[in-house]
């Protein structure tokens, strides 16, 4: 090459570098360290196989101080497929519950596809494909992002959107909007280049404003390119869970990933449902137990209303729609008694997603257990500024009192009295609450016996729910309580011989012996 053109061509080299943005800069950055732009933009699919685990809110107990406890799920059989000429991916994977959760429970796959912006879902027994409508075309779009692969491809295209060029630590970040997509922020080692972190603020309805991350690490060399082989997700400060990358394949056979024809035109919706604006209560149907004791119906998750001399107390708050709904049915039976107390039997999210709605709506006493009371707290004051509630509409509120139940607890009054026991050795939640009723000796709980719960039956299991009745039989027989009716939160309201049947029934597919179940417990209190 002679001297001019030597000249020229570092010339041009100056002036492409000088015309970068520092936005820019760290996206060719990250795709330099996975394998060169020519190379990452030439990537025609992907296939990622591993398993793991994940640690959620439906644990055994959670605690502030060190976050979620006992890992729930083992993640089988992950595989993901990427069709990258034509934004098409197919997710799966197999949850199994690490604990005892029903008996006989088998593992579940789920199979989720995406197709530009078309979302569906696909049976894995048969391979029919459904659409999935709301904001799950949304939800899918960045989850095919929140890979370095994916993310830096999509980066360098011509509908990427580059921002906030900035350094934290030893990381370098660049938010990056692709389409009408939300903002991920990319994070890259400022040392090696390659990408750290994926990170985006999403709305949780728990949480709220919550930080959502994947961290990349163990990166190996896969055809031209460098892949991280371990998927480490976060939550806030919390890790969730991992993700293990055993093979890993670039342009191989990724199978058909393309949509159904049927399904083509399926709507790619935005936010489904009613979401966080107008509350519709569904069907409510309330069953009355006794003078001042109602069981509210309508979802596969009931809830109580409690009646005492000048308010009234609602059993879980599930949702906001569920809240909603329940609200409506205590304003037909009581109209002139506000709902001051609300009890959370546990932390699990089903039974929790409608705390904040009915602080929202009036409830100034909030009684749990006390493994409860730091997540109720959390959840209470969190930011919810993406898609604000009710309760962030309002401002300034005045938080409820939180009272914390130990082994046992009382709240009475000379109309009522509701006794609350800790289950005890329960390994679904150690944070659970038998609430027993003693002028009615109704005992009621959640999530351990569910007779006839549909969603629980097993083929070749009728009775369909958890192995839990024997240790309900035992907190009954040790806290020596007559109980002549079960009204469970999922499932029938069944008399006590009902019960017995079910566990003894249990015992066959149980290892030991028999339990005793000839009484009901104590003398009744």
């Amino acid at each position: 090459m002679k001297t001019g053109a030597i000249a020229a061509f570092v010339c041009t080299l100056v002036l492409t570098a000088a015309a970068q943005t520092p936005e820019q800069q760290v996206v060719n950055d990250a795709a330099t360290a996975l394998g060169g732009p020519d190379r990452v933009m030439a990537v025609k699919t992907m296939l990622l196989e591993g398993a793991g685990n994940f640690v959620g809110i439906t644990s055994l107990r959670y605690d502030d101080d060190i976050g979620f406890r006992s890992a729930i799920e083992q993640l089988r059989d992950w595989r993901r497929a990427y069709d990258l000429t034509n934004g098409r991916a197919r997710f799966e994977l197999t949850r199994m519950v690490e604990y005892a959760f029903y008996i006989g429970d088998t593992p579940t796959r789920t199979i989720q596809g995406l197709d530009g912006k078309v979302a569906f879902n696909v049976n894995a027994a048969n391979q029919n494909a459904t659409p999935a409508f709301g904001n799950q075309s949304s939800d899918r779009r960045q989850e095919y992002l929140r890979h370095p692969l994916t993310l830096v491809r999509a980066a360098l295209g011509p509908n990427a959107k580059l921002s906030n060029s900035r350094t934290q630590g030893a990381e370098r970040l660049v938010d990056i909007a692709i389409d009408d997509l939300p903002v991920l922020t990319l994070a890259i080692n400022a040392t090696t280049r390659l990408p750290s972190r994926i990170v985006q603020m999403v709305d949780n309805n728990i949480f709220g404003d919550t930080m959502q991350a994947i961290e990349f690490t163990d990166y190996k060399a896969v055809n031209g390119l460098q892949l991280p082989t371990l998927f480490t997700n976060w939550q806030d400060k919390r890790e969730i869970g991992q993700i293990r990358i055993h093979r890993a394949t670039i342009d191989g056979d990724v199978g058909a990933l393309a949509a159904p024809a049927s399904l083509a035109t399926a709507s790619a919706g935005g936010r489904g449902g009613g979401g966080r604006g107008g509350l519709t209560p569904p069907g409510n149907p309330a069953q009355e137990l006794a003078k001042g004791l109602w069981r509210v119906t309508g979802t596969t998750h009931h809830s109580l209303i409690v009646e005492f001399n000048d308010h009234l107390m609602v059993v879980e708050a599930n949702n906001p729609e569920r809240v909603a709904a329940v609200w409506a049915k205590a304003k037909e039976l009581r109209p002139n008694k506000p709902i001051t107390q609300l009890l959370v039997t546990h932390h699990h999210y089903d039974h929790t997603a409608g705390v904040r709605e009915a602080v929202a709506r009036g409830v100034t006493e909030i009684i749990t257990h006390q493994h409860n009371v730091n997540f109720i707290t959390e959840i209470l004051k969190r930011p919810h500024t993406i898609n604000p509630d009710a309760l962030a509409k309002m401002g300034a509120v005045k938080m409820p009192k939180i009272t914390a139940i130990g082994d046992s607890g009382v709240v009475k009054d000379s109309s009522m009295t509701v006794n609350l026991y800790h289950l005890l050795d329960n390994t679904h939640a150690d944070s659970n609450v038998l609430i027993y009723f003693p002028a009615s000796k109704v005992l009621t709980q959640v999530d351990v016996y569910m007779p006839n719960d549909a969603r629980h039956i097993i083929p070749g299991e009728p009775l369909g729910h958890a192995p839990w009745n024997r240790n309900v039989m035992e907190n009954i027989k040790f806290r020596k309580i007559q109980v002549d009716t079960h009204v469970p939160l999922h499932g029938d309201v069944v008399p006590w011989s009902k019960f017995v049947d079910d566990t003894i029934a249990m015992t066959q597919f149980l290892p030991g012996e028999a339990p005793e179940v000839g009484g009901r417990g104590g003398r009744g209190e």
